[in-house]
């Protein structure tokens, strides 16, 4: 994993060269004081990893980023700040990865890498295990749901959120929740991925209703439901390619 690192501090330099340069398979390719010298570096080189400061004078992290959209640079970023009111404007930017609060340390940088290498892995894995996206989609608009001995036919534009409850599920949907004795996986089954997504072991989401993805958390109306660690990689690939 080829890594470079862009902060306007000298000292941050020697503390990351210091902990990466212990690290199996990752190259510290670049360490720059001045942004602008990175993008450059990053048109003509191959780059997986960016650690990217978001306080810089002049040319910040955030001008950064919008400059990677433009270009279409394909490197993953690692968010870098003291201040972490900055995570609200990244949130949806498809190429961060991970977010670190300053100041730096060991562990930090470690998970950062660890945790992006994991999330590569695991995107690479869902991609090429497509059968599930691809198989289900369809042209339907509704689905029947099994509601106390009552089959009930709901349209998928009025459903939010799908979660685990006790003795079935609960279908939230615009109007009101709706009680089936379906399972989630079996409900996981017969609706279309085109529309709706696993999230977490109790939770399918409409993927249509989604406002803001903070964090962990996919935010739908006054609805905020965590992404599990197991479906984070599943869910990231499905957002690319929306």
């Amino acid at each position: 994993m080829n890594i470079v690192l862009v902060d306007d501090e000298m000292f941050v330099h020697g503390i990351f060269e210091a902990v990466v340069s212990k690290l199996e398979d990752v190259n510290v390719v670049g360490k720059f004081l001045c942004p602008r010298k990175a993008l450059s570096y990053l048109e003509t080189n191959n780059v997986d990893l960016v650690f990217l400061d978001m306080q810089m004078p002049d040319f910040t992290g955030l001008d950064f980023l919008s400059e990677m959209d433009k270009k279409q640079m394909k490197s993953d970023v690692v968010v870098v700040t003291a201040n972490p009111d900055y995570a609200v404007s990244v949130i949806n930017n498809k190429r961060v990865v991970y977010f670190i609060k300053k100041p730096l340390h060991e562990y930090s940088i470690k998970e950062a890498i660890k945790e992006t290498k994991e999330k590569k892995a695991l995107i690479s894995s869902a991609l090429r295990n497509e059968d599930r996206l691809e198989t289900k989609e369809d042209n339907s608009t509704h689905t029947f749901f099994n509601c106390n001995r009552r089959m009930i036919n709901i349209s998928h534009d009025d459903i939010l959120i799908i979660k685990s409850s006790e003795g079935g599920v609960q279908i939230v949907t615009e109007k009101e929740p709706i009680a089936s004795s379906s399972s989630l996986k079996e409900i996981d089954n017969k609706l279309p991925s085109s529309t709706f997504i696993r999230v977490h072991k109790s939770y399918i989401v409409n993927a249509k209703k989604i406002e803001l993805i903070y964090d962990n958390l996919v935010i739908i109306g006054k609805h905020h439901i965590p992404i599990g660690r197991t479906y984070s990689a599943k869910f990231k690939a499905y957002l690319s390619k929306r």
